[in-house]
């Protein structure tokens, strides 16, 4: 078969182990594994569960969906005070990041990222024929400003700003993205805020001012419906507009469709599951401190990257595996040598982890 010629060099995204995989490999049970790997939340929504039980009977499977997906879009607009023309809704943010791409990028141009960060931008800029340009972050892993605005020239096509950062935890000050929307006016700045609802801050209120101003948004991790697939972009108007063009017009299912709508019913309980994972990793923010051989790095998400001292990395991983604790090593990318990305999971599984690491630190 003939496929195109950028696949030969062509670097995919690293997928995390399969469970059934590590069951394989261990001969563990499989309601023993536990993913700290995902960045999910560990707490089913039971009472959307049960509300969306009871509206499946009316749902008309048969049919597909709206394709303005105008009802979600409501009551979006209801939960961030935004028009629903300023709402674009995808099948998760990696279509969001996919229909970017395709609407911005051309070949032999050049998309800038903060590096590290989420793998996904350079997949969907180099599948475009783009070039990637990574500006190194300091030290305390924050974005690199200057050297953006340095670096920026008449080929750029879009600036990525993961906020916080995937897997580093940070956040981006809010006037470093105000300059840079600023500084660029002509210059899409896509601003990632899967895990904004752990950091109770955002941009989205900046879309009106901002053409330039793209925000990413999911209900796979604050709203516990990774499982559903079901993501948004929020941006001004007329920049929705010209992305709506190249937006798949059914690639969200029906189910999916309810389950978010039920959800945003329900803002009590996903406040209250995110107070709790936050306390979480507060606690475990302190657990690590006390163990001699982890430095871990301040979050404002649901996960800590971590990084090991006079261990081996690789081995932590695999020890961590055979104990069905499936981790994210993330010591390949720049800045990251020795780290795991962790995400905050139950007291029970917590602790848990935090006696793995206590035997493999000291054992």
């Amino acid at each position: 078969m003939r496929v195109r010629s950028i696949l030969k060099e062509f670097k995919p995204y690293s997928w995390e182990i399969s469970p059934v995989e590590v069951v394989k490999k261990f001969g563990l049970s499989i309601d023993k594994i536990l993913r700290f790997d995902t960045n999910t939340m560990p707490l089913i929504p039971k009472e959307i569960i049960e509300e969306f039980k009871s509206a499946i009977q009316d749902i008309k499977i048969n049919e597909y969906p709206d394709p303005s997906y105008m009802e979600l879009r409501e009551a979006l607009s209801n939960y961030l005070k935004k028009d629903v023309d300023e709402i674009c809704i995808t099948a998760g943010c990696d279509e969001a990041l996919d229909i970017i791409s395709k609407v911005f990028v051309e070949p032999e141009t050049n998309v800038i990222i903060s590096s590290p960060t989420y793998a996904m931008y350079r997949i969907v800029v180099e599948a475009m024929g783009g070039r990637i340009v990574e500006v190194l972050r300091k030290k305390d892993f924050s974005d690199d400003v200057e050297k953006i605005i340095e670096i920026v020239d008449e080929n750029t096509r879009m600036i990525f700003i993961c906020n916080p950062n995937n897997p580093t935890g940070n956040l981006t000050p809010k006037n470093d993205i105000i300059k840079l929307l600023e500084d660029f006016p002509e210059i899409p700045v896509i601003v990632d805020e899967s895990y904004a609802e752990f950091a109770g801050e955002s941009l989205i209120k900046f879309t009106s001012d901002y053409e330039n101003l793209i925000i990413l948004r999911t209900f796979s991790k604050a709203f516990s419906l990774a499982g559903a697939r079901v993501g948004y972009i929020v941006a001004n108007a007329k920049t929705i507009k010209i992305l709506n063009i190249m937006r798949p017009p059914n690639s969200l299912s029906v189910p999916s469709l309810t389950l978010a709508n039920i959800a945003l019913k329900h803002l009590d309980i996903i406040r209250r599951n995110i107070e709790y994972i936050l306390s979480e990793k507060e606690w475990l923010m302190k657990a690590f401190k006390n163990i001699k051989c982890i430095e871990a790095y301040p979050s404002y998400t649901n996960f800590i990257l971590v990084r090991f001292k006079d261990l081996n990395v690789h081995d932590v991983y695999e020890k961590l595996l055979r104990h069905g604790i499936i981790t994210r090593n993330v010591s390949d990318m720049p800045m990251l040598e020795n780290c795991l990305r962790i995400t905050v999971r139950t007291r029970e599984e917590n602790s848990f982890l935090v006696e793995n690491l206590k035997n493999i630190c000291y054992g």
